[in-house]
């Protein structure tokens, strides 16, 4: 089974849902230098605004509280990476409650029962680079080599960054497609290599998605995402912990590899195929021409019988 149904306690360790993490907080502050100085350029003029705002409302509301807001604006810098990362994991869920995949309330319709969790556990069945989410163009990872965000040339002209796209699948031949901004650190994603996430659905059997987190491929340690839902940590150390976990996804590469030699099989057959056909083709029209050649040659001997 390779969609794991996850209990609300283990789902509450692996998923950030309460005070944002570290990785959370400095998402935030960006992850290339142009990221970060429009973060800090953001962040200066709230600030600067909202105390220049707090001096004139001084007059109107009071002093006491014309201070504390602008004591809120000078820690601006401070405060709006977290208060963006709070709502950034409430949004994940909705307002709604996690529940356990096992518990079924009866009194209430499915939709609004709350959410399921559930680990997927599967292989990369194809990576590539895109220049947007609905493009049908695909660029080769390998083409990328020497990338770094720093020096994104589609961002340069256009100011929208390359797009990593994974194609995904598990043994049960279910599939997910996941886009992230293009960084370095992806370099080294390879298709085979074991992938794993955290799935949420109002459903049981998990038919629809509601939300799905950040994906970790232990074989390139590194995680595909543009924001850390999970508490990389935890996510780790229960890799670690859990030998049937750990084997579950290892047998996921396998999958995949048997699934390569089969599509292999069948394509070498079917151009083995084709190369028969060709040459049956080729010896029936070898055949009519031999027939065509004999019946000219018949008729000439006839018409020279006939003249005698």
């Amino acid at each position: 089974m390779t969609l794991v149904p996850l209990p609300v306690e283990e789902l509450n360790q692996i998923l950030v849902t309460g005070v944002p993490t570290a990785a959370q907080y400095s998402t935030y502050w960006g992850r290339s230098s142009r990221e970060k100085y429009g973060a800090l350029l953001e962040a200066s003029i709230v600030t600067l605004l909202g105390i220049f705002m707090s001096y004139f409302l001084s007059f109107v509301l009071g002093t006491f509280v014309a201070s504390i807001l602008g004591s809120l604006c000078a820690m601006w810098i401070i405060l709006s990476p977290e208060l963006r990362a709070y709502q950034r994991n409430w949004e994940l869920r909705g307002g709604r409650n996690l529940i356990d995949p096992w518990s079924v309330p009866l009194d209430e319709p499915q939709d609004k029962q709350g959410l399921y969790g559930a680990m997927f556990l599967g292989s990369i069945r194809d990576v590539s680079v895109v220049e947007e989410v609905s493009a049908t163009d695909e660029y080769d990872l390998e083409e990328f080599q020497d990338y770094t965000m720093e020096t994104d040339d589609l961002e340069k002209y256009t100011g929208n960054p390359y797009l990593l796209r994974v194609e995904m699948q598990d043994e049960k031949g279910r599939d997910l497609q996941i886009h992230s901004r293009m960084s370095e650190e992806y370099i080294d994603l390879q298709i085979g290599q074991p992938i794993l996430g955290v799935l949420l659905s109002t459903s049981q059997s998990f038919t629809s998605l509601a939300a799905l987190t950040d994906f970790y491929v232990p074989d390139a340690s590194c995680w595909i995402g543009d924001y850390p839902y999970l508490d990389r940590n935890e996510v780790e150390k229960l890799l670690t912990e859990d030998d049937d976990l750990w084997d579950t996804l290892e047998a996921q590469r396998k999958t995949m590899k048997s699934r390569e030699e089969d599509s292999n099989f069948v394509k070498n057959r079917q151009y083995f195929q084709e190369v028969d056909d060709d040459e049956r083709r080729r010896e029936d029209s070898d055949a009519d021409i031999n027939d065509n050649e004999t019946d000219s040659y018949s008729k000439v001997t006839v018409r020279r019988e006939r003249r005698r």
